[in-house]
């Protein structure tokens, strides 16, 4: 198998500066009405979500990332995965033409 390397993964949980706030608030009252309060609350103090509900996410993504090997590399080492070794070009199918 071939390797790469790659990145780690880094959780944003939403912010809602002026105009995007509205913005989003009216789309959540259209799309997820039951959704709007929730928000409000998480939202009254300002443009981001409490501190403790960001590093709540940003725990669960990592766990996540580290469960299916996509998390950060260990101290100094650079991490790999394992890619799908290319397919043969013997068997790969043909491109047809349209006419």
């Amino acid at each position: 198998m071939a390797e790469a390397g790659a990145g780690s993964v880094t959780p944003l949980v939403l912010h809602l500066r002026p105009g995007a706030r509205e913005w989003f608030a009216e789309w959540l009252g259209r799309h997820h009405p039951g959704l709007v309060r929730r928000y409000e609350r998480m939202y009254a103090d300002g443009a981001y979500a409490p501190t403790w509900y960001q590093r709540r996410i940003t725990r669960q993504v990592h766990e996540f990332a580290a469960e299916f090997g996509i998390g950060p590399a260990g101290r100094g080492g650079t991490r790999r995965i394992a890619l799908p070794e290319e397919p043969d070009a013997a068997t790969d199918p043909e491109q047809l033409t349209f006419l």
